[in-house]
């Protein structure tokens, strides 16, 4: 069955890597939407939520594009998100209007790797401590539905509501890793989503 997804990333270095990831979809039936870098200063927060659910409206995924400056949201002066990214998330993790919350999924570029996480030799990676709600998604499963059951380690695919994959594996394997997104938004009981950041 085809998946709408929304494709999440900051304009200023990641648009070429947007460009990668939506000519995937030329050759599937799954189709993608986005938003672009606009100036959202004047904006109310109705307004940009408006934006952002008219955009989300179709989708059931949201794959974020994790550039080196899409690592940290923005905050302003009194250090609160002002961000579109973040704003995107939060909307894309919350039911809203005659749509659900939607399966997430972390692509992270090769200039952000270092900042993010550190692939360790036998297929584990150490995923580091970083201010983004995508990170908050990530080693939430509930215990009693995880599905590695050693101790401190986790399924990249089931244990954690954002799927964290390395852009050449997404574009190896996008429609096997939007499919599993697509079961976890089925199946959102079993993990402590965190829709904001306090």
């Amino acid at each position: 069955m085809a998946k709408n997804v929304f494709l999440s990333f900051r304009y200023s270095d990641g648009h070429k890597y947007k460009e990668e990831i939506t000519a995937l979809f030329d050759k599937s039936i799954d189709t993608v939407d986005f938003s672009e870098d606009q100036n959202r200063s004047n904006m109310s927060d109705y307004t940009i939520q408006s934006y952002l659910y008219s955009k989300l409206r179709r989708s059931s995924v949201t794959i974020l594009i994790l550039t080196p400056e899409a690592v940290r949201h923005q905050k302003d002066y009194w250090g609160r998100y002002n961000d579109w990214i973040y704003d995107e998330l939060r909307y894309s993790l919350e039911d809203r209007g005659n749509n659900r919350t939607n399966g997430l999924i972390a692509v992270y570029t090769p200039g952000a790797e270092s900042e993010i996480c550190k692939r360790n030799p036998g297929c584990t990676t150490t995923i580091y401590d970083f201010d983004n709600l995508a990170r908050k998604n990530m080693m939430n499963v509930k215990p009693s539905y995880k599905k590695n059951s050693e101790p401190g380690v986790y399924d990249r695919d089931y244990d954690s509501y954002c799927s964290l994959v390395p852009l050449d594996e997404f574009k190896r394997d996008f429609v096997n890793l939007i499919g599993i997104a697509s079961w976890k938004r089925d199946n959102k009981y079993r993990y402590d989503i965190v829709k904001r950041i306090k």
